[in-house]
């Protein structure tokens, strides 16, 4: 899958999902998929329909024995083929290395990243 975003842009490797997304805004809810994340962000497809840029709440668990990541984001960027791009805006260090922890587990076992 081609990035959307240039990889020297990004300060932490980006790893490739699929994990069910419920996002927030204000009293709205969506879901959709996280396709791509790091500690950063994360790539979510099929797109979100057109929201404000600020002030999402999104929540995601990476596996079934891992916690509920809760975090809030804004969107970076939407394109229809690609999906939408969220960057966090407050995320503990906590959910942070819980995103590095598992994937890096997964590589370890023979998973993926796309740096």
């Amino acid at each position: 899958m081609e990035n959307p975003v240039a990889p020297d842009r990004r300060r932490f490797p980006r790893y490739r999902t699929n994990v069910e997304v419920i996002v927030y805004e204000g009293k709205t809810m969506f879901t959709s998929r996280i396709t791509q994340i790091s500690r950063e962000g994360c790539l979510i497809f099929p797109p979100l329909p057109p929201l404000s840029e600020q002030g999402l709440r999104i929540s995601f668990r990476l596996a079934d024995d891992l916690p509920y990541v809760n975090c809030k984001g804004e969107v970076a960027y939407s394109f229809a083929d690609k999906g939408t791009g969220i960057v966090f805006t407050e995320i503990s260090l906590y959910n942070q290395d819980v995103i590095t922890s598992s994937f890096e587990k997964q590589s370890c076992a023979g998973g993926s990243t796309n740096p």
